[in-house]
């Protein structure tokens, strides 16, 4: 829709997003709010300093958010309509319900359009959609898994959101010595531009009997071995 091209309006939906609500009182699974696109946990990283994030609180991001709209050219007597679709779960289905809620009180009317996921998947990369429900586990341990989804030659940029300083941002990263800093600069940019919402980092829930001590609780991995477990003493 050309009403997304314009990045206040794509700041203002993300703005209008309470993420605190969506992870404690929806999903409920020691889920981190999110408001950057690589998980907190990969190896090394580090997430730049966000505004939106880090200097203000939801009441002050829903006024931003109400302040672009109305620059933008959207308000009570000029709601912006979309279309919001998302893959088959019952948590998929309250958070874009929550979504939903969330962006109506900044003008934007969001309708809901559920589908399995392979028709789901086959809609997004015909571009058949105005705003998606998407998610990304890494493949390895390092911020490139996810930074390079964003980039104009990913074959996961369903969002076709194409920008040339964040193509040479992650082409520099792959020679740099330190590829740490530009990982910062490439999320700063995605904060800036907007071309997706984050909501929540996942988590996994583990259960784990309080004698058995070494198992890596960040290992985004997801790999554990025998020779760091140990067993220690029932505590009285």
């Amino acid at each position: 829709p050309e009403a997304l091209k314009d990045k206040r309006v794509r700041q203002a939906m993300s703005f209008a997003i309470d993420r605190d609500v969506i992870v404690d009182r929806i999903l409920q699974g020691g889920q981190k709010p999110a408001y950057n696109w690589t998980h907190w946990a990969i190896a090394d990283f580090e997430r730049p300093e966000i505004a939106y994030a880090d200097e203000m609180d939801q009441p002050e991001r829903i006024a931003k958010a109400k302040e672009l709209m109305q620059e933008a050219g959207y308000g009570p007597d000029n709601p912006l309509t979309l279309r919001l679709q998302y893959n088959t779960s019952d948590d998929h289905k309250k958070i874009a319900i929550a979504a939903s809620q969330m962006l109506k009180a900044i003008g934007v009317n969001a309708t809901l359009d559920n589908y399995e996921w392979k028709i789901h998947t086959d809609r997004m990369q015909n571009q058949d959609f105005d705003m998606a429900r998407y998610a990304w586990c890494g493949d390895y341990n390092e911020a490139s898994t996810y930074l390079d989804l964003m980039t104009s030659y990913s074959g996961h940029n369903n969002g076709q959101w194409f920008n040339d300083q964040y193509d040479k941002i992650m082409a520099d990263s792959k020679t740099a010595a330190d590829p740490q800093p530009l990982y910062k600069e490439a999320e700063a940019l995605l904060a800036d531009e907007m071309p997706i919402i984050p909501i929540y980092h996942y988590a996994k829930v583990d259960m784990i009997n309080p004698v058995i001590k070494g198992l890596p609780q960040n290992n985004v991995q997801n790999t554990w071995y025998g020779k760091d477990l140990y067993r220690v003493a029932a505590e009285e």
